[in-house]
């Protein structure tokens, strides 16, 4: 995360998981920052897990900054979401800038040529 409290593409943070009521808060990975109509009020984000399915990316060593060595994380880039900055629960770290890049190339695979 930068000094001026804006996440920004790589980060990871904590956040509710819009697509669960009433469920604990999940690491999100930002994908999309300063590109979006409101910087700094709200992330393009793709959800990490600990759950190593079928189409999920291990994040191993393209953590930069937060890993939790007892855990393995994955990326979904299909679980896509935008959070805001105020709903964010709690920074986590980072992940390289070459891991989001790959993150956003597979997210775009999803939506296709329309």
């Amino acid at each position: 995360m930068t000094d001026t409290n804006r996440f920004q593409k790589g980060d990871v943070f904590w956040a509710p998981d819009p697509f669960r009521r009433g469920s604990n808060p999940r690491l999100w990975v930002v994908l999309a920052a300063d590109l979006l109509p409101y910087p700094g009020e709200e992330y393009l984000c793709a959800a990490l897990t600990t759950s190593n399915l079928p189409r999920n990316f291990e994040v191993g060593d393209d953590w930069v900054s937060g890993r939790d060595p007892t855990k393995t994380s994955y990326c979904s880039p299909w679980v896509v979401a935008t959070i805001k900055h105020d709903a964010v629960v709690n920074p986590q770290g980072q992940v390289t800038e070459s891991f989001a890049d790959e993150m956003i190339a597979e997210c775009k695979q999803y939506l296709g040529s329309q």
